[in-house]
C-alpha cells in the first residue's frame, strides 16, 4: 500500500507530464505551473523557460552577508542559466521528499490538476 508521499509524487510526475504535451504554445496555466515547480526547486525569485533554446533562466537573491536576508530586490538578483534536453524528465528531477515539499505538491496538485476541465467551461455572465 502507498503512503501519502508516494501518490502526491506519482500525482506530480502526472501532472508534469501533462503540462510538457504541446506542439506549439503551452497554456498559460501549465507554464505557470512550470514556473512555480522550478521556483520552489531552485528557491528563485523569477523564472523564464525559454523552449526553443531548451534553457531555464533562473534569478535568484544573493545576500551580501548571511544575516543581510531581506525582501529580494531584482536589481541585486544573479541570473543562471539551466540547459536542458527533455523539459519533463527536468520538472521530474525536480521532485523531492519531504514535509515542506509534499505540503507545496499538494497546494499546486489542488491549484492546477483541473487546468484542462477550467479551460474548457464557458466563461460566466
Amino acid at each position: 500500500m502507498k503512503n501519502q508521499e508516494q501518490v502526491i509524487q506519482e500525482e506530480m510526475r502526472k501532472l508534469i507530464k501533462k503540462s510538457c504535451q504541446f506542439s506549439e504554445n503551452v497554456n498559460r496555466d501549465y507554464y505557470c505551473f512550470q514556473k512555480s515547480l522550478l521556483k520552489f526547486y531552485f528557491n528563485a525569485i523569477d523564472v523564464t523557460i525559454d523552449f526553443e533554446d531548451e534553457i531555464i533562466l533562473l534569478w535568484n537573491s544573493k545576500p551580501r552577508t548571511p544575516a543581510d536576508f531581506k525582501l529580494y530586490d531584482i536589481n541585486e538578483a544573479v541570473a543562471t542559466k539551466v540547459s536542458y534536453s527533455n523539459l519533463e524528465e527536468t520538472l521530474k528531477g525536480c521532485l523531492e521528499s519531504g514535509t515542506m515539499q509534499t505540503r507545496f505538491y499538494k497546494t499546486m496538485l489542488f491549484h492546477y490538476n483541473r487546468v484542462d476541465e477550467n479551460a474548457s467551461l464557458p466563461a460566466s455572465a
